[in-house]
Parts: structure tokens; sequence; C-alpha cells
């Protein structure tokens, strides 16, 4: 199968190099911080991105940093609720939500609804995407998760509670946000949800501590206190206490409840929070 833009030769993903360079990713961005809702199935139009990801859209895609948009995209640059797309009789029509950096359509910004050619580049804040109305081929799934070398600031974590298994994706670098991965154990295809940052950066604290503390005989390992996490965490306020932390894991249980994994953060009086679940780390290729 060839490139979805131009017919050539596909190189990275459902892209050959040129077409993906027309859409490079923006600094700091990764695979995992852009993905859609929508299943494949049910496509009615697809994103793709610089790495050559495809994401399905219906007839109608929010576009934002908020978990409940359609295609969700972690990145600084793109409001919570920065555009919407929807499929109308006249075709499909962008419009720009009153973002902080804008919606740009084959290099110009726009600034009110936009009927879209069945091609085109999209660009929300500095993430470029392109936009297919009609394919020849549904684009090929995204490969799994690659995981780099800790050399490269990435590792990839799987953790087990019960009949569930979830992938996380940790950065060195302190990325912001991320994706959590989900499925049953024992199945092929993963779900995904994106993380608030300060959701990501919790779980990130707790499964690297579990890591850390792998070795130790005792039977509950990686605990860390709420003052601790006060500290590690990346709250805005210069005030913020151990009521701040104890508002973060109440979501982050949220969201893990929600994929299945109830229980997932326990407490251990004296000792403070830890992940009640078996994490191995994927050694890389």
């Amino acid at each position: 199968m060839g490139c979805l833009c131009c017919g050539a030769e596909s190189e990275i993903g459902a892209l050959c190099r040129r077409c993906a360079l027309e859409v490079a990713p923006c600094e700091g961005l990764i695979p995992e911080h852009i993905h859609s809702r929508i299943d494949s199935t049910d496509a009615e139009a697809w994103f793709v991105d610089g790495f050559g990801g495809a994401h399905a859209i219906g007839t109608h895609a929010g576009i934002g940093r908020s978990l409940e948009r359609e295609l969700i995209v972690l990145a600084s640059s793109v409001s919570r609720e920065h555009a919407e797309l929807r499929h109308t009789d006249a075709g499909w029509i962008l419009r720009d939500l009153g973002s902080r950096n804008g919606t740009a359509v084959n290099g110009a910004r726009i600034e009110g609804p936009v009927t879209l050619p069945p091609r085109a580049l999209l660009k929300f804040g500095d993430v470029a995407l392109w936009f297919f109305a009609e394919i020849v081929h549904e684009p090929p799934q995204r490969p799994e998760m690659k995981t780099h070398s800790r050399r490269r600031g990435v590792v990839r974590f799987h953790l087990e509670r019960g009949d569930m298994e979830l992938c996380v994706v940790v950065n060195d670098d302190n990325t912001a946000a991320g994706t959590l991965l989900w499925r049953p154990v024992g199945t092929e295809s993963w779900s995904h949800r994106g993380l608030a940052p300060l959701e990501f950066q919790l779980l990130r604290a707790l499964i690297i501590r579990a890591h850390e503390e792998s070795g130790s005989p005792c039977s509950i390992r990686g605990c860390m206190l709420s003052r601790q996490l006060v500290n590690d965490l990346p709250f805005q306020s210069k005030y913020a206490n151990q009521e701040n932390v104890r508002q973060v894991v109440l979501r982050l249980r949220g969201v893990l409840a929600e994929v299945g994994v109830p229980g997932l953060i326990a407490v251990a009086p004296g000792r403070g929070y830890y992940l009640a679940c078996t994490l191995t780390v994927v050694t890389p290729d």
C-alpha cells in the first residue's frame, strides 16, 4: 500500500517521507500524544500525523486537549476545545472554537467556518495533520508502541491487575501529559485514553518508584507519601498541599475505574500511595 497522500511508497506509517515531513511533529510531541476515540470501523474520514499514525473520525469530530474530544491532541499549543469538524450536505466544515493559537488550512489561518477539500493540510496550534475525506484503502493500524532505549529517554511499562493489562510510556524528559493503553489479558487490540498532566505525572511517579523498588523483599513496594508528591507533581500553584494530591489521586482512580482497573492505586497507612499490580519493563529491541 502506498502513501495516502501521494501514492508513493509509504515509509513512515501511512505516509511517504516527503508527505510526512509536511506534517513533521512539533517539539515535544510523541505518537502517543495524538489519538482518536473513534473506532476505525466507524471512520468517515481520517487524520494522519507526522509519525504516520492514522486516526479515524466520524461525521463529527471535536479536536483539542480535552479528554472528551473525539481527536485528543496533547500539545501545549492546542487548546482544550480547539476546533470542530462536521460532515454536512455541503461537505466537511472546519471551525476554530476561539483557540489561543489558531487553526490553519493549507497554510492559511481560518477566521470562520471553512469547507475542506478532500485532502488538506491542517494545523492546530503547532500540530500539523493531514485530513483525508476519501482514501483508496484503509490506513494501516499504528504499530504497537515502540520502546526506545533509556538512552533515548523513553521506557515502556506493562502493568497487570486481574484480567486487565495496561501499558504506559514514560519519558525521562518529564513530558507533561501522556496516554494510557489497556486491554483484557490475552487480546491483541489496545484501547487508548489520554491522561491530563497531573494524572499522568502521578502515575509516572508511582510506576518509576515501583520499578526502583522491584527488588525489595517487602510485600508492598513503591510507596510515595503525599508530602513527597506535593513536591514532585507539576502543580501550577506554589501553595499546593496534600489535599491537592488527594484530589489528583481521586481523579486518576476515576479514570482507572472507567477502564476496568479499580483499586490499582492503593494506600499503605503511614507509607503512602502505591501501585497494587504486577509491573514489567518491556525490554527494548
